[in-house]
């Protein structure tokens, strides 16, 4: 009787031990994937910007030009942004982590997502001080244009990054339950 009982718990136990590890890995797949969708969105709207900023510039006059000009300057630094972290993304199985990696991955991923939320809303802030800044300033044109587009850039990659944050944030709980 008491092999039996021994099996049982063997058999419970190991069955908690694969439920644990299925749990992870499903929390490793769900946590990449919401990663990578990111930089889909972030690439998608990066090309978006290039495009047709490279067509609108070509007749853009006066504050529309510089407008156009930093929406591409920016699109090409979120767009090399998004390859990179795309490349990390695919270049690793995320089913293989451990525990402890997964944590450790989960924190650094929020932690850089709240730091870019500061750093949206600075850009957000940044775009009003250089429109404001251009109704005092010779470089009115040249202002004003990239204040918008900075505050356009700032407003879109907050929102990408709250949804993000806001994502990774809703799947912790499972992760955290994992812990012994």
């Amino acid at each position: 009787m008491k092999k039996y009982f021994c099996l049982l718990l063997c058999m419970i136990w190991s069955g908690v031990a694969s439920a644990q590890t299925n749990t992870l890995a499903t929390f490793n797949l769900q946590h990449s994937e919401i990663l990578r969708t990111g930089m889909m969105v972030l690439g998608g709207w990066a090309l978006l910007n290039i495009l047709v900023g490279s067509f609108r510039l070509m007749k853009a006059t006066r504050n529309k030009r510089y407008f156009f000009q930093m929406n591409i300057y920016w699109s090409i630094v979120n767009l090399i942004i998004a390859a990179i972290a795309l490349y990390s993304l695919l270049t690793t199985d995320p089913a293989t982590r451990t525990l402890a990696e997964s944590i450790q991955e989960h924190s650094w991923y929020k932690k850089i997502l709240y730091l870019n939320i500061g750093l949206d809303v600075a850009y957000f802030m940044t775009g009003i001080w250089l429109q404001e800044r251009a109704r005092y300033s010779p470089k009115t044109e040249q202002l004003q244009g990239w204040g918008q587009a900075v505050v356009l850039q700032g407003i879109f990659l907050l929102i990408l990054d709250i949804v993000l944050a806001a994502l990774l944030e809703d799947k912790a709980t499972l992760l955290y339950n994992l812990i012994p």
